[in-house]
C-alpha cells in the first residue's frame, strides 16, 4: 500500500521537517528529537522501520544512537547494539516498544486514526518513563 506510505511520510514530515526517508526498505530517521529530562544526550537521531504490511501491520520499536542513558542508566526494553541496524551510519541500540491498541483506519487517508505521527510523536511517552 504505498499509497497510504507515500501520504503518511509527507504528513511526518509536515511535523518533523528535517525527516528522512529512505524508500529502500522504508526507513525513516527523525533528526534532533528533543527527550525529557533526565535523558543523556539531551536531543538524539531517532529512526524506525515501516513494516512491509503497513498499516494492518504496526511499526515495532525504534531505534537511537548507541550510548542513549537514563540518569547514567541504560534503559530498559533497550539493546545495544541492535542487531539490525538502521541504513544511516553508526551503531544504533534498540527500543523494544509499541502503541497500545493500534487501529488504523482502512482507508489510504492517515489524517484518521492512527499513523505514523502518532507512532514517532508516541516515542516521547516511552521517553518519559524513563529507565
Amino acid at each position: 500500500m504505498q499509497e497510504r506510505i507515500d501520504k503518511e511520510v509527507e504528513l511526518l514530515r509536515q511535523h518533523f521537517s528535517n525527516l528522512e526517508y529512505r524508500s529502500e526498505g522504508q526507513w525513516v530517521r527523525i533528526p534532533a528529537y528533543a527527550l525529557p529530562s533526565g535523558w543523556v544526550p539531551e536531543v538524539c537521531d531517532v529512526a524506525f522501520q515501516i513494516p512491509t504490511a503497513f498499516p494492518g501491520t504496526p511499526p515495532y520499536g525504534f531505534y537511537v544512537p548507541a550510548g542513549l542513558r537514563y540518569n547514567g542508566q541504560t534503559p530498559g526494553n533497550y539493546t545495544e547494539p541492535a542487531s539490525t541496524q538502521p541504513p544511516f551510519g553508526g551503531s544504533w541500540g534498540f527500543f523494544s516498544w509499541s502503541i497500545p491498541g493500534w487501529r488504523p483506519t482502512a482507508t489510504p487517508d492517515p489524517v484518521r486514526g492512527y499513523s505514523l505521527v502518532s507512532w514517532a510523536k508516541g516515542f516521547t511517552t516511552r521517553f518519559q518513563e524513563g529507565a
